[in-house]
C-alpha cells in the first residue's frame, strides 16, 4: 500500500506540474479527480497522497480556497525541509508575500513568535541567503523582507521614476521634456517665409514702425523667447510662425508611437519604459496644460501640444506691451491686415477696450 501511495504521489505531482503554468495556480479536489490519477476518485486515497506531498513540502495547503493545494518546486521544497518549524513559519509568510515583500511587524503579529525567536529566525534565513531586507517607497520607514530569489515589484521600488528609493525628478523632467517637444513638433505647421519665396515689402504700422521694428521693440521689452531643440541641437526662435493644421489632420502622435520614440532614441539609457509609464508622464503634461488628449479612433488617444504665449504665466513684466493684448497674444505672429486675424477684427482688443 505504501508503494502504491508513493507511485500515486509521483504521478499526481507530475500531472499537476504539467498544468501549473502559473506559480499561483492551485488544485482542489475536483481538479485533481479530473486528472484521472486517483483510482476510482477515492477521497481516502486522495487525502493520503496529498498528505504525503504536503509532508515532503511539495504541496502547500490553501485553507482560504476551501480544501486546495499549491505546488512547490523540488528546489523550493528542499529549502523548506531544511528549516526548523519556527523558521519555516517565517519563511512561508515571506514566500507568500512574493515581490511585494512583507513588513516585519506583520510577520510577528501573524506568527505570534517571541521577539527573540523571531530575530533568530530572520538571522538564520538571511544567513542561508533565503531572504533579504528591501526598501519600499510606499513605506520607507518600515523594515521589509523579501525572498532573495525575487526582485521587488515596481510598486515597491517606485519603478523607473525612483532611484535608491528617492524620486528622480531630473530623469522625469528629461523624459517629459522630450515627449513634449516631440508632440509639439507634430502639432503645428512651422512657416518661416512667404509663399513661393516672393519678397514682401516691409509693412508700415500707423506709418511709423515696420513689423520688424515692432518685433525688435517687443523683444527689448519681453526678452528673447527661445527653446532648445531636443532632436537637432541648436536653439531656435519661437517667432517662426506656428500655423494650425487642417481639421482632418491625423498625424498627432499616439501613446504607442511616443513609447517607441523614447525606446528608439535610447534616452532612458539602461531603463526600458513601458507604455504605462509613458502614459503617466503624458497625464502629467495634460494636467500641466502643456498638451491635450484627442480621440484618435476607437478607444485610442492622440496628443496635441497646447500653443503657449511668448511669456510663461510666471513672468509678469510690468510694461505697456504686457498690459496690452498684443503683449500676450497667442496668435501675434499671424496678426496682419488681410490675414487670419488682424487689428480691425481683434476680439482681444474689443474686450480690453470694453467695446
Amino acid at each position: 500500500m505504501a508503494s502504491d501511495i508513493a507511485a500515486l504521489k509521483t504521478a499526481l505531482y507530475d500531472a499537476c506540474l504539467d498544468l501549473s503554468d502559473n506559480p499561483r495556480t492551485f488544485f482542489n479536489q475536483a481538479t485533481i479527480f479530473d486528472l484521472g490519477v486517483i483510482p476510482n476518485n477515492d477521497v481516502n486515497i486522495l487525502l493520503k497522497v496529498t498528505q504525503a506531498l504536503v509532508d515532503e513540502k511539495l504541496f502547500k495547503i490553501l485553507q482560504s480556497e476551501g480544501l486546495a493545494w499549491r505546488l512547490r518546486s523540488h528546489e523550493e521544497a528542499r529549502k523548506y525541509r531544511s528549516l526548523k518549524p519556527e523558521h519555516e513559519i517565517v519563511y512561508g509568510l515571506i514566500d507568500e508575500a512574493g515581490s511585494e515583500g512583507i513588513w516585519s511587524k506583520t510577520i510577528k503579529s501573524r506568527t505570534n513568535l517571541h521577539d527573540a525567536v523571531f530575530r533568530s529566525a530572520i538571522k538564520a534565513l538571511e544567513g542561508k541567503n533565503m531572504i533579504t531586507d528591501m526598501k519600499s517607497v510606499e513605506h520607507p520607514t518600515r523594515k521589509m523582507y523579501i525572498k532573495s530569489s525575487l526582485q521587488p515589484s515596481d510598486r515597491a521600488t517606485g519603478g523607473p521614476w525612483f532611484t535608491d528609493g528617492e524620486l528622480d525628478e531630473e530623469f522625469i523632467a528629461l523624459i517629459s521634456n522630450v515627449l513634449y517637444q516631440y508632440v509639439q513638433k507634430r502639432s503645428w505647421y512651422e512657416h518661416r517665409g512667404h509663399v513661393h519665396g516672393a519678397k514682401k515689402s516691409p509693412k508700415k504700422v500707423h506709418g511709423k514702425m515696420s513689423v520688424e521694428e515692432i518685433k525688435a521693440a517687443r523683444e527689448r521689452e519681453l526678452g528673447p523667447a527661445t527653446v532648445e531643440d531636443v532632436e537637432d541641437g541648436p536653439r531656435r526662435s519661437l517667432y517662426s510662425r506656428l500655423l494650425p493644421l487642417p481639421a482632418n489632420y491625423q498625424g498627432y502622435p499616439t501613446l504607442h508611437e511616443l513609447t517607441s520614440f523614447i525606446e528608439d532614441k535610447g534616452i532612458a539609457k539602461d531603463t526600458t519604459l513601458s507604455a504605462e509609464e509613458i502614459q503617466q508622464l503624458l497625464d502629467l503634461l495634460v494636467y500641466d496644460g502643456k498638451i491635450e488628449r484627442l480621440v484618435s479612433g476607437g478607444d485610442a488617444f492622440a496628443y496635441k501640444a497646447v500653443r503657449k504665449t511668448f511669456l510663461d504665466e510666471d513672468d509678469q513684466l510690468d510694461s505697456v506691451l504686457t498690459e496690452a493684448p498684443c503683449g500676450r497674444c497667442p496668435v501675434f505672429d499671424l496678426c496682419e491686415e488681410g490675414g487670419p486675424v488682424g487689428p480691425a477684427n481683434c476680439e482681444y482688443f474689443n474686450e480690453w477696450l470694453k467695446l
